[in-house]
């Protein structure tokens, strides 16, 4: 049904021919899945349930938010597919054994997910793309052995995930301390505190989910969070690199791109968002996504171009998803996390440019997550509950909406994003949502 090879559609610049910033374009729904034709496509973290060696860095979501929490993300996976019916030429969904196959299944009934396969481990997706004659387009390095099997390397995969390299990557980057941890000392907060704003110290392993940032609201929390650090770097050997950062002010917001060598004069502007984080202040929680236009684009333009430039530079390969954090005060843009991988917003941002492709319209697109807790209550029941909210054609003729992210079917918790015609009309359907949850089921919801 939406096989992206059998598409006709074109990127579409956003700026005319001589601008600065030309190489930007507003992609399809297709464009961005026929660039991901070929390679075995996968979201699975290689975390320490699948890697032992990696716990110091690298937390299972199930540690992290709780049994059946490791199989959520796997499931944005099914919004990159080609498609059914693409072929030997389309690519391959991996998603993990323990997924809510009922997540999976309304991607198959609604034509959006072609071939996949359930894998039981990192282990076991190794060996099965060692025997495909296929590469691997991972969210997460799978280590130096299997660079000849991935699309992006592991090296290229630490310089872009981690955190203290930011001025090779930008000329956007922050001004901050790089140090030795153990060469850190009080005067080193002091320095940084500056104005008075809070102090985050960043250690540099590649982590996820907010892991590895630590917030400083004193000069005693500081040496605290030193002594827990340096605790955690002797346990497991790890990085000894610590970036010391003064609070940024602004806007949280993020953008992401899409790089693919074979069009190195294009790039495909997947994603502007505002960030909304927890109240730890680091941890990702929801993000709203903007139409993609030349008006929303402008100021950050620069910024992806610069970024892109020097990626390629130094990696004329890399391919996929660039993300990058930024905090945005006024005129002035300040990035803070880059990344060479799909996020947490990917699937929101698919969802945006999937209903554009339905309803010929820019939506109010943003993910928000509905807790049943109700143990076993898969996404299928939950379509079921929701009736024509869930389905395509009323999405096309009432520009409204739900559609899935992932879904937590151990506990009841849904990942999962609402669009609508405008931000009023989502925050109405929402709450509609979560009242109807609350009345038939007599709980809670997030």
């Amino acid at each position: 049904m939406y096989n992206a090879l059998e598409s006709s559609d074109e990127v579409s610049r956003l700026f005319p021919e001589g601008h600065e910033l030309y190489s930007l374009g507003r992609p399809t729904f297709n464009t961005i899945r026929r660039a991901l034709a070929g390679p075995w496509i996968s979201c699975i973290w290689n975390d320490a349930k699948q890697d032992p060696t990696r716990a110091g860095f690298r937390r299972s979501y199930d540690d992290v938010y709780g049994p059946g929490s490791i199989n959520v993300m796997p499931a944005i996976a099914s919004w990159l597919s080609t498609g059914p019916g693409s072929g030997a030429e389309g690519n391959r969904i991996a998603l993990p054994a323990g997924i809510d196959r009922s997540v999976v299944q309304y991607a198959i009934d609604r034509g959006l997910l072609g071939e996949h396969e359930y894998v039981f481990s990192i282990a076991d997706l190794r060996k099965r793309v060692r025997t495909s004659g296929r590469m691997l387009y991972s969210i997460d390095d799978l280590g130096s052995a299997f660079d000849e099997y991935t699309v992006i390397s592991s090296d290229v995969s630490e310089w872009l995930n981690s955190k203290d390299d930011l001025a090779t990557i930008s000329a956007y980057a922050p001004n901050e301390i790089i140090k030795n941890m153990y060469d850190v000392s009080r005067q080193d907060y002091r320095h940084v505190l500056g104005d008075g704003r809070r102090v985050y110290l960043k250690t540099n392993n590649t982590e996820a989910a907010g892991e590895g940032v630590f917030i400083c609201n004193s000069e005693d929390e500081f040496e605290e969070h030193m002594d827990d650090i340096k605790a955690r770097q002797e346990q497991f050997k790890l990085n000894e690199s610590l970036v010391i950062q003064p609070e940024l002010t602004g806007e949280n917001r993020n953008f992401q791109v899409f790089l693919d060598p074979k069009r190195p004069d294009c790039i495909q502007v997947i994603a502007l968002t505002d960030q909304h984080v927890e109240d730890d202040g680091k941890t990702y929680k929801s993000s709203v996504n903007y139409p993609i236009t030349p008006e929303t684009v402008a100021l950050v333009g620069p910024v992806i171009v610069d970024m892109v430039k020097r990626i390629r530079e130094r990696a004329p390969d890399a391919f996929g998803f660039l993300m990058c954090d930024f905090f945005q005060d006024g005129d002035k843009i300040t990035i803070y996390d880059p990344g060479i991988r799909p996020t947490g917003n990917t699937a929101t941002a698919m969802v945006l440019h999937f209903t554009a492709m339905l309803t010929g319209h820019d939506l109010y697109v943003q993910n928000f997550h509905i807790d049943t807790r109700t143990p076993g209550y898969q996404f299928g029941e939950f379509c079921t509950r929701m009736g024509s909210l869930v389905e395509l054609d009323y999405i096309a003729r009432e520009h409204r909406g739900v559609l899935p992210w992932g879904w937590n079917h151990v506990t009841g918790f849904g990942s999962l994003v609402g669009v609508a015609p405008d931000k009023a009309a989502w925050q109405a359907m929402v709450d509609y949502i979560r009242t109807a949850y609350t009345k038939t089921h007599n709980i809670r919801t997030a």
